[in-house]
């Protein structure tokens, strides 16, 4: 076994079935949501968002336009990470970077607070995308990975659709994004807790 869990072999892999039959399945395509789903809607309302916090659209702009290298520079972070120490830690480090960073955006009315908010959430977010890729093999194996993977990519991508949504809803309601995020910080507080209790599966 490696510090990043007890790794599956290829011919003792487990196969979808057997995967969602364990408590750490579930557990990681909870804990993984969150990404998807307050990423993408905090990304798909920045324009709006921002300026609801009197920051103009040129700062959106460039706000994205960090995301992208922080985002990289946290995948080879959390690569090298996740060699070392149990793959599990890093998604919970992953979901405490992207509360954070929601909290900071509640502070922001300036320019350079709006580009330390997209560092953060693009840093959580490169956290989040490569753990992920590492801990389903480490769990589950390769053997059935491609339908494994299949089902939490499903997952994922519907987080990331229905995540702009409710997002708005809450806007609509409140007429301000404060309320919004702050339901919304629930998410990835639940996250870190499944994600800490989501230990390497033992077969029967």
């Amino acid at each position: 076994s490696l510090r990043s869990g007890t790794i599956t072999p290829r011919s003792e892999g487990f196969t979808l079935k057997q995967a969602m039959h364990t408590r750490s399945f579930w557990l990681l395509l909870y804990a993984g949501s969150s990404q998807s789903l307050i990423g993408t809607a905090l990304v798909f309302h920045l324009i709006s968002f921002f300026d609801t916090r009197g920051v103009g659209d040129g700062v959106a702009a460039v706000t994205l336009s960090i995301m992208a290298p922080l985002a990289m520079s946290s995948m080879f972070i959390s690569g090298y990470l996740s060699d070392k120490i149990p793959n599990r830690y890093l998604l919970v480090v992953s979901q405490v970077g992207l509360a954070i960073a929601m909290l900071w955006a509640l502070t922001i009315d300036s320019s350079w607070q709006a580009y330390v908010f997209g560092g953060m959430l693009g840093f959580s977010a490169g956290f989040t995308m490569t753990t992920s890729a590492v801990i389903w093999p480490n769990y589950y194996g390769r053997e059935h990975l491609g339908s494994i993977r299949g089902v939490v990519t499903s997952g994922m991508v519907a987080a990331a659709a229905l995540g702009p949504l409710p997002f708005g809803f809450l806007f609509d309601v409140a007429n301000s994004y404060t309320f919004a995020v702050l339901i919304f910080l629930a998410l990835p507080v639940a996250c870190v807790i499944a994600a800490f209790m989501a230990t390497p599966p033992q077969r029967e």
